[in-house]
């Protein structure tokens, strides 16, 4: 598979209905009709129905909701919805850019009513394949959710695990983030093209990111090769989440890191480092960085993440769990979460998932064997 291609392919955002939590009709926020419903928009009298809008094609109604912040109004939502009562979150890392995310979808579902209590079992380790598999040893625990994105889609085949993601149930793909390059302020690099000039030079040059085939590696990996350099020459120093990382470039342990946009945002505004590049197509809203694409690099490439319940999960309790994520995703508490952390709003909920990960995976797999990531 070509790079280019596998860069199109991985770059396609799947994508599925969103949804508020209700109250009193707002005076400034449009009345949406049925034919164009989205969860969460507003809708203009009690009862209407929009066939088949909602996430896997289930109908939305236009209701008055009972709970979070927009609790009053007049929103299409599911009626039969039931909010959780707690979330028991496995973290295949250590604290970094995956609880984050976790964090961030607990506080928004807690805030909007949506969910009680959650807890975090931290469990680095083997490119996310030790959570995975301890993960896939919960039984008959339908509070039990896993966070994982590109990085473990990345981990499973460059530690040869016989694991596979998609034995577990696909709930949601919540957000895409960006990788940034970053480097101390102290660094005598002050652009990319410096960089790059040396590291052309020196191929060995010490560069920190997260773990074997994760994200950060891949995305390493892709600019080594669009900089005309053999990715398996370069010197890649694994860590177990964007906090090491960050110790790492600021002890001089390493030359320069990579890791989401988001885990270099306090040091990047605290001036401890420079970002000398960012992965997006277009310059990240207060993010001081320019885009690879900018400084003449075309390579695009950022990280989704998403939740898996368990394998034995009931098709009732799936089915109310995709819809109190996709109600989580229109409410205002998630938007200001994406908005904070510069995350795309890239969504997949329940089975649009599911066949999201089915062409990703063997995606992401080809990205690793071509660039010879493989353990």
């Amino acid at each position: 598979m070509s790079l280019k291609k596998t860069l199109i392919a991985a770059a396609v955002a799947l994508t599925s209905s969103a949804l508020v939590i209700s109250g009193t009709t707002s005076a400034s926020a449009a009345k949406v009709p049925s034919a164009k419903a989205k969860a969460g928009d507003e809708c203009g009298r009690a009862g209407m129905v929009a066939k088949a809008r909602g996430a896997e094609g289930l109908d939305l109604r236009c209701i008055t909701m009972a709970y979070g912040t927009a609790s009053g109004q007049l929103r299409w939502g599911y009626p039969d919805l039931k909010p959780l009562k707690n979330l028991d979150w496995v973290v295949p890392a250590n604290p970094g850019g995956y609880s984050q995310t976790s964090t961030a979808i607990s506080e928004s579902l807690k805030k909007e009513g949506l969910l009680t209590t959650y807890s975090s079992t931290f469990k680095p380790g083997a490119g996310g394949t030790t959570g995975l598999a301890f993960f896939q040893e919960i039984k008959a625990k339908p509070e039990s959710v896993l966070i994982t994105g590109l990085a473990m889609a990345g981990g499973i085949p460059s530690n040869k695990s016989p694991l596979k993601l998609q034995a577990s149930t696909p709930v949601a793909k919540v957000m895409r983030e960006y990788q940034a390059l970053a480097v101390p302020v102290t660094s005598k690099y002050k652009t990319l093209s410096a960089f790059l000039a040396d590291w052309k030079a020196n191929p060995k040059l010490a560069i920190s990111g997260g773990s074997l085939g994760s994200t950060d590696h891949q995305f390493i990996g892709l600019l080594a090769k669009a900089a005309g350099i053999d990715p398996k020459a370069m010197n890649f120093v694994v860590h177990s989440g964007g906090p090491e990382v960050l110790v790492s470039i600021l002890s001089g342990a390493t030359i320069a890191g990579t890791s989401g946009s988001a885990e270099f945002q306090a040091q990047l505004v605290a001036g401890k480092i420079r970002v000398l590049a960012v992965s997006s197509a277009k310059r990240l809203p207060g993010y001081n960085a320019r885009t690879l694409k900018e400084q003449g690099v075309d390579l695009v490439y950022g990280n989704w993440r998403g939740v898996m319940a368990t394998a034995d999960l009931s098709e009732a309790d799936r089915l109310n769990m995709v819809k109190v994520f996709d109600t989580m995703r229109g409410t205002d508490t998630w938007k200001g979460y994406l908005k904070q952390y510069n995350w795309d709003d890239e969504w997949a909920a329940g089975k649009a998932f599911g066949s999201f990960l089915t062409i990703q995976l063997p995606l992401v797999a080809g990205v690793i064997k071509d660039l010879g990531l493989g353990g």
